[in-house]
């Protein structure tokens, strides 16, 4: 198991959304902080990350950058230390190593970001009770 390693799973039944990272489920919470930092961090707009994540277009970095600031969003709620001070490059490279690897990280991360883009989140990065039924396949940005 590794330092990361999570206290409570997602959960399924509000949608949350999770990687599994070195035999770990990582749930990612698009907060509205996670989100600010993803934006500054990556001079990127949401719709624009979305986009790129849906058409798995991002790059190695900006993917362990948008899963680490959720993922340290999600630790902070959840007052994980562990998780809470999650390093990009760690992220990256259990990613990398993960079975599914880096394509479906991307389609994670797509649906997660395309739900955010369509109004899916609240500011906590809670699902909001009307996107619970629906799945991230509904959830586009193009257009």
């Amino acid at each position: 198991m590794s330092d990361l390693d999570t206290a409570a799973p997602a959960i399924e039944d509000r949608g949350e959304l999770a990687l599994t990272l070195d035999g770990t489920r990582m749930v990612l919470r698009p907060t509205f902080e996670a989100v600010s930092e993803i934006e500054e961090t990556l001079d990127r707009g949401l719709v624009d990350l979305a986009r790129a994540a849906v058409a798995g277009k991002l790059k190695m970095s900006e993917t362990a950058q948008i899963v680490g600031a959720c993922v340290r969003a999600w630790g902070r709620e959840t007052d994980n230390k562990g998780v809470a001070g999650a390093n990009d490059k760690r992220i990256a490279r259990l990613i990398m190593d993960s079975d599914d690897g880096v394509h479906e990280a991307m389609r994670t991360i797509g649906g997660m970001l395309s739900m955010a883009v369509t109004g899916g989140y609240t500011t906590a990065g809670e699902l909001k009770p009307s996107m619970i039924t629906k799945t991230t396949e509904k959830a586009l940005v193009d257009g």
